[in-house]
């Protein structure tokens, strides 16, 4: 196996496991969703707090999803013109696609994704140490909170998934730009999953 064969079956063990994250994230948010609709529906209880982690796994299964969409070609792309196309053809229009327009795009969210977890962080007071920190996390919360009352703490972290997100779709941009030179340099059978059919 070569050196490009090896990052690309690396990258997508990175991208498998974010997968399997998004999908576990998926199953917490319906624990909480019924949870929810049972307390509010049975025992007149809700809680804003449930409602906003409800809302933060949605945007980390999407996020997280992103990747893994990609790696698996069950990204959303015009098949009425690509499918009658040839497998080369096919591969210097992903090539393009991805060093023209999905890496710059992604860098660009990965940089800016970065500085917006930075400012959700920086908002408040911080603790001297470590242990005060985490002491902090768990009690009052660091940084942005939720401005509604029983509402969420460390809003940072889900806004953290927006650069984490665009980063492993960046690594996937990359293995899949490097499929597509393997296809061009006939290296790599074109297999269905890499031409999204």
């Amino acid at each position: 196996m070569n050196l490009v064969s090896r990052a690309i079956a690396c990258i997508d063990a990175v991208l498998d496991l974010t997968g399997a994250v998004a999908s576990a994230i998926l199953i917490a948010l319906a624990g909480v969703l019924a949870y929810n609709v049972v307390a509010r529906y049975a025992f007149s209880a809700s809680s804003i707090a449930l409602e906003e982690l409800a809302w933060h796994f949605y945007s980390a299964i999407f996020l997280l999803g992103l990747s893994y969409a990609l790696k698996a070609g069950a990204h959303v792309r015009v098949d009425l013109i690509f499918e009658g196309l040839s497998a080369r053809t096919r591969a210097y229009i992903d090539l393009g696609g991805c060093l023209v327009f999905l890496l710059p795009m992604c860098a660009v969210v990965v940089v800016s994704g970065w500085h917006f977890t930075l400012d959700s962080w920086g908002f408040g007071e911080r603790p001297d140490g470590v242990f005060a920190l985490l002491q902090q996390a768990l009690d009052t919360g660091i940084g942005e909170k939720s401005q509604d009352p029983g509402g969420l703490n460390n809003r940072w972290f889900i806004k953290g998934v927006i650069p984490l997100s665009f980063a492993l779709l960046f690594l996937a941009g990359i293995a899949h730009a490097l499929r597509q030179i393997l296809i061009l340099r006939g290296l790599s059978p074109v297999v269905e999953s890499e031409t999204g059919r």
